[in-house]
């Protein structure tokens, strides 16, 4: 196998052609870069100079090599300086997606600053979609990390995990349905239609058996059970009274629209999701900040 630094050596000479200057180049004593070059020789298995007390040159079989690793090293160079260029613009950038619906931008904001004190040149693409989009463009590798609840979790091998936060449940109701008087509580509205939101590419069955577990975990038993194509179409049949729709304190429907909230004394699981074979480390690094930023909001709530 041939050794780089013959190699250098090799090249060094060629443009040189002198032992005294690629010596002081190389920062080693002339009779180093002669054993380089003589081992450089038995590699490849030809003389590649004519040595006299007066001058060097190059040998044929030298020209040849010369010619193929002077390209060698040139295209190296430019690879090389390909390869920082990448990894500069990647490692200094990193592009989060989140559920639309979701109110945490305050929480993402303080994450990134945290880990922006790291690295201050790192820059945030932050992108809101919704959830089938949101997982699309994860799987698509368009996003190096989401943030969604844990139900939606992309399906694949190779996917990393994070718990964020947990963030209570609550039952929304349009203040319509004549059942949504003063003093009314969930157990008024279990037997309601539940909607549901599918998940991205999930199957009607696979949407309504989360439902049906989901209600059993409530204890709902509900009339019957609605699947919307998504969470916004969810939201909208909730507001028209076509039934109830279970969801979080972070959702911008539950705390800005009308629908009327009902605790229901359960939490759900935000996450975080990215690949494992991402190599960006200020994506796992993000991750780790919006948790502690999370548990540092829970100790001042406290």
């Amino acid at each position: 196998m041939i050794n780089e630094v013959a190699a250098r050596c090799f090249l060094t000479l060629a443009k040189t052609l002198s032992f005294t200057e690629t010596a002081k180049l190389m920062f080693m004593t002339q009779q180093s870069v002669s054993k380089y070059i003589a081992k450089f020789e038995e590699d490849v298995g030809f003389k590649l100079f004519i040595r006299t007390h007066h001058y060097v040159m190059l040998t044929k079989a030298g020209e040849y090599f010369y010619e193929l690793f002077a390209k060698f090293d040139e295209d190296f160079l430019k690879v090389t300086e390909k390869t920082k260029q990448y990894y500069s613009t990647m490692y200094n950038a990193i592009r989060i997606g989140y559920l639309e619906w979701l109110e945490i931008s305050s929480e993402i904001s303080a994450a990134f600053k945290n880990l922006k004190k790291e690295n201050p040149e790192l820059r945030f693409i932050g992108e809101m979609h919704p959830q089938y989009q949101l997982i699309e463009l994860f799987m698509g590798r368009k996003l190096d990390l989401i943030i969604t609840y844990a139900e939606f979790a992309p399906k694949g091998t190779g996917i990393k995990k994070m718990k964020v936060l947990e963030t209570p449940l609550v039952l929304l109701v349009s203040p319509e349905n004549p059942k949504a008087k003063e003093g009314a509580t969930v157990d008024d509205f279990k037997g309601e239609p539940f909607i549901k939101a599918a998940a991205s590419h999930e199957t009607n069955s696979e949407s309504r058996a989360r439902a049906r577990r989901q209600c059993r975990e409530l204890g709902f038993t509900p009339s019957e059970i609605i699947i919307s194509p998504n969470i916004e179409s969810a939201y909208m049949a909730t507001e028209f009274g076509q039934g109830i729709m279970v969801s979080t304190m972070l959702s911008r429907m539950s705390l800005h629209s009308e629908l009327i909230c009902y605790p229901i004394g359960k939490a759900e699981e935000l996450q975080c999701f990215w690949h494992e074979d991402q190599e960006n480390p200020a994506v796992e690094a993000f991750a780790s900040n919006l948790e502690k930023t999370h548990q540092s909001d829970d100790l001042g709530a406290k």
